[in-house]
């Protein structure tokens, strides 16, 4: 067999690995039953969901043409994994406004047409909104301020 469409065939793989490896990790869990669900009964689900949806669009890569995996754009890939990254370490710390401003920042210099006020602004705009929403609407415990 031929592989027809690359980018879903790598797709496909990386879509498996993500379920093994979530499956795997969930088997550290109680499963429980569909009437009791354990901790693991959810997350084992999703990851043999994940690796299905993986093998599908794997055997699609065989069956229908598609495109040639083209060069990586490093920039994006690390800045918003930074991002992601910068989020987990402030958001406890410096609070939940610093957090998002922050990773607001650092993903939004993944892209090369956003200006700096622009960026600011975006930054200013997420951050109250998350304020709003999270905490005040939904009630969630989570310090604004690092104070």
């Amino acid at each position: 067999m031929r592989i027809r469409a690359p980018k879903d065939f790598y797709a496909g793989l990386l879509f498996i690995a993500i379920g093994a490896l979530g499956a795997a990790l969930a088997l550290r869990y109680p499963f429980g039953s569909a009437t009791r669900m354990g901790p693991g009964f959810l997350p084992t689900i999703l990851s043999g969901i994940t690796a299905l949806l993986g093998l599908s669009i794997l055997l699609r890569s065989f069956v229908i043409d598609g495109e040639a995996v083209t060069r990586v754009v490093w920039r994006p890939l690390v800045l918003i994994t930074a991002a992601i990254v910068v989020f987990g370490l402030t958001v406890t710390r410096a609070g939940l406004v610093v957090a998002v401003m922050a990773t607001a920042i650092v993903g939004g210099l993944a892209a090369r047409d956003m200006g700096r006020v622009e960026l600011v602004l975006l930054a200013l705009g997420l951050a109250a909104f998350s304020a709003v929403v999270f905490v005040h609407g939904l009630g969630q415990p989570i310090g604004l301020w690092p104070f």
